[in-house]
């Protein structure tokens, strides 16, 4: 039983994505009079979906997730509690190179499924990154202190054999 319609040619052009050569990742472009898109075909799972790869050297980017209260808190201006964060407009999209192809949704912001583009300049991010890795450090610099310079009050209130955080040369003996 033929169907009487003719289908319409496909055209399609293949070429290899150069996101790792060693893996199986395939671009192929389909286009008919009524459908086209550019279909990607990576079957080991190797491509970010959040990838950019087009930026502004002078900017850092993240996406957020498009909650009103997430939203709130990420662009906030208290730079260490989660802010410093703004969406990134149409018209900085469009200075990237970006079109309504790559996910610019009416609203003028580049979607990823839930999540939306924003930025922040680099040297408030350096910055921000700075402080977090210095909080979440300073209570190993503590122990690394401790350990390094002996504490016999971290014993107090403990069982009297256990002489607290000591050195070596405050322990004696043969290590």
């Amino acid at each position: 039983m033929a169907d009487s319609k003719k289908v319409p040619e496909t055209v399609k052009t293949k070429e290899t994505v150069k996101i790792n050569p060693l893996k199986n990742v395939t671009e192929e472009k389909v286009k008919t009079d009524d459908y086209q898109v550019e279909i990607i075909r990576d079957f080991d799972g190797v491509i970010d979906p959040f990838y950019l790869s087009k930026k502004d050297p002078d900017y850092a980017y993240r996406f957020l997730k498009n909650e009103q209260k997430n939203i709130a808190l990420k662009t906030g201006n208290l730079l260490f509690q989660k802010g410093g964060w703004q969406i990134c407009p149409r018209k900085h999209l469009e200075k990237l190179g970006l079109k309504e192809k790559d996910g610019i949704g009416p609203d003028g912001m580049l979607h990823r499924g839930d999540q939306i583009l924003a930025f922040m300049p680099k040297k408030l991010f350096k910055e921000k990154e700075a402080h977090k890795h210095k909080v979440a450090n300073e209570p190993m610099n503590t122990v690394k202190r401790l350990v390094k310079e002996g504490d016999s009050k971290a014993a107090q209130g403990i069982h009297h054999t256990i002489k607290g955080l000591q050195t070596k040369e405050q322990l004696g003996g043969s290590f």
